[in-house]
């Protein structure tokens, strides 16, 4: 069946053209970190705690993404509860967030692409097509975004009783996604079997403070 057919979009149209691009997502999945870093090493500093919902999220972890040697962004993970394995994080309940600051500008649509191409890396092929759907979504919420800049902060959270919802700025960009199942799919991207980079991974998952520099590098 033709990816076309698949996604039940004409040829040629904005979505599929957003879908198919997911291989460029390639050169930010494949690329390994230098070195498992905090991400105040380079000058962004996240709250050891946000409040959401009425509960105390508590940062899990910082780390900074690359491709090659430039600095894409940083990233923090948020928990109910302090976690060091995938399992633990994925098996909580409650808002968790993940919250990324541009280190340099970028497009919307590439991470749109890392995280479509990241859950399929880390989904069986029955998970992958049942969330679809969500993919969807994310892409149509996304064409409508501006360009990132560098100290941007991106948001993706997940709210218990809505889904998943995408913040720039800490402001919605669209309504959320209902589907229970995508946001820890979403986590997969960074936390699963094969995740981003191995370095991010043990950074979120083993949060070790740094000193905070002044400004970033």
């Amino acid at each position: 069946m033709s990816l076309s057919a698949f996604m039940g979009q004409r040829p040629g149209s904005p979505l599929l053209r957003w879908a198919a691009g997911t291989c460029l997502a390639m050169t930010l999945l494949a690329t390994p970190a230098v070195q498992a870093q905090s991400a105040d090493v380079f000058g962004v500093h996240y709250a050891p705690s946000l409040e959401v919902e009425g509960q105390t999220l508590t940062l899990n972890g910082t780390g900074v993404a690359y491709r090659a040697l430039a600095k894409l962004y940083t990233v923090g993970l948020y928990l109910p509860a302090k976690a060091h394995q995938t399992a633990g994080v994925l098996s909580q309940n409650g808002p968790k967030q993940l919250r990324f600051v541009l280190l340099r500008s970028m497009r919307v649509d590439e991470l749109g692409k890392l995280i479509t191409r990241g859950i399929e890396h880390n989904c069986s092929r029955p998970e992958f097509f049942s969330l679809i759907p969500a993919i969807r979504k994310m892409g149509e919420q996304f064409s409508h975004m501006r360009r990132l800049n560098a100290q941007d902060v991106f948001t993706i959270a997940y709210v218990p009783q809505q889904g998943t919802v995408f913040l720039i700025n800490d402001a919605p960009v669209g309504a959320a996604i209902a589907d229970p199942q995508f946001f820890p799919a979403i986590l997969k991207v960074w936390l699963g079997d094969q995740p981003a980079t191995t370095d991010l991974k043990n950074a979120l998952l083993d949060h070790k403070a740094q000193p905070v520099l002044s400004a970033l590098e």
